[in-house]
């Protein structure tokens, strides 16, 4: 059985929605998306229709507000790779969440089980280039340069169950052109 080793978030915050995409890496010792990316594609659609589906509903499960509205994160695709080399496989999500922007402040809060991180990741927010970062709640150690935030959680790390970031959009930011 594979055993998770690192994981990676980036956001993309753009008008009609916050894209993102989730990258899992994996110790696979016994090269199971291997064996899977060189058997029948019939096996390969139904393990990433199945990682589709278990994303979706571990989403389904967490509380999104942006701005005092609750969205709803939607797992459109997931694929299995092997990145490398054969014991290493990877999980690939692509999500897209849908808002409303508004000028001003905008405020993105994810309420969810707490836990502690298996192993460890980071998280990369971009924000547009008309964005500017107000405040945040993340766990780990966050670095904000310009429009981007960074948060780098090491395994073993607390994670409460609760991030939020504070953004500001100015008049015409979003604008189509």
């Amino acid at each position: 059985m594979a055993r998770p080793i690192y994981g990676q978030g980036f956001f993309h915050v753009s008008r009609e929605a916050i894209f993102y995409t989730i990258v899992f890496d994996y110790a696979d010792e016994e090269m199971e998306y291997q064996r899977l990316l060189s058997g029948p594609p019939e096996a390969l659609r139904a393990e990433e229709e199945r990682l589709r589906s278990e994303m979706q509903s571990l989403m389904d499960s967490e509380r999104v507000i942006i701005n005092g509205e609750r969205v709803r994160p939607r797992v459109i695709a997931a694929r299995a790779e092997v990145r490398g080399e054969p014991r290493r496989s990877t999980a690939t999500f692509l999500v897209e969440m849908p808002w409303r922007p508004r000028t001003g402040v905008n405020v993105y809060e994810d309420f969810y089980e707490p836990d502690v991180a298996e192993y460890d990741y980071v998280v990369y927010w971009l924000m547009p280039p008309c964005a500017s970062i107000r405040s945040y709640e993340m766990p780990g150690r966050v670095r904000i340069e310009g429009r981007l935030l960074e948060v780098r959680v090491r395994a073993g790390t607390r994670v409460e169950g609760y991030e939020s970031i504070a953004f500001e959009l100015p008049e015409g930011c979003l604008t189509a052109t």
